[in-house]
């Protein structure tokens, strides 16, 4: 099998889950961090050019969409299935994850998380008000969550792609202390994350600038 080279900044969730999902399926790959000012550069916008992350490359083989590249890790190489057999199941599955990309992202990790907890890290000051409003409009996928989550795990009784992706998102909102307060009020919701976080694919995909923010154990 010819170097399987994933590209992407590590805290990013999309590029985290593509990590965790190696990690389960314990497929060797190399890891080449970028900041987004590589984004718009030449070679990287061959590779994607819509100048996105995560990037997978397998020699001449090229994918980009983080749901594409979860699915070719679990579908082309042995070890444990990611994906449930069941047509239903697996709808479920691919359900979770466009709430994650269309509800928990672009409200809880590019606002709240952003907000909250990378632009401090930069020594940036956050928008108060982009915090409070994201907490409000957060609620509701949290709810969503709490109420369909079915234990120990998303879809079945085995770990999916699913947990990975969302699990990826809500352990960034998770690291700000709005959204801790939000989820450990969903005791589904914090139970399925802590139990999430034991695993050692959350705990060594963890991005080494949010180790000294992660809260409780939970990331």
């Amino acid at each position: 099998m010819s170097e399987l080279l994933l590209h992407g900044f590590s805290v990013s969730p999309y590029v985290r889950s593509t990590r965790i999902a190696f990690i389960e399926k314990g497929v060797t790959h190399c890891f080449n961090e970028i900041g987004f000012d590589h984004l718009a550069t030449d070679d990287y916008s061959k590779l994607n050019p819509f100048q996105k992350m995560p990037v997978l490359q397998q020699e001449n083989f090229v994918l980009y969409e983080t749901p594409a590249i979860l699915g070719y890790i679990d579908e082309a190489f042995d070890g444990t299935a990611l994906q449930p057999v069941d047509p239903k199941a697996r709808g479920q599955m691919h359900k979770w994850l466009g709430i994650a990309a269309n509800y928990l992202y672009p409200v809880g990790v590019m606002q709240l998380f952003l907000h909250r907890v990378m632009l401090p890290l930069m020594g940036n000051e956050p928008d108060e008000a982009v915090v409070e409003s994201s907490v409000v409009a957060i609620v509701q996928p949290l709810d969503v969550l709490e109420r369909e989550l079915v234990e120990p795990f998303l879809v079945g009784n085995t770990l999916s792609l699913a947990d990975i992706l969302v699990g990826a998102m809500v352990s960034c909102i998770h690291l700000a202390p709005e959204g801790a307060t939000l989820i450990q009020a969903r005791p589904k919701t914090a139970a399925w994350l802590s139990q999430l976080s034991q695993r050692e694919s959350f705990q060594h995909s963890l991005s080494s600038l949010l180790q000294s923010k992660s809260l409780g154990g939970v990331a």
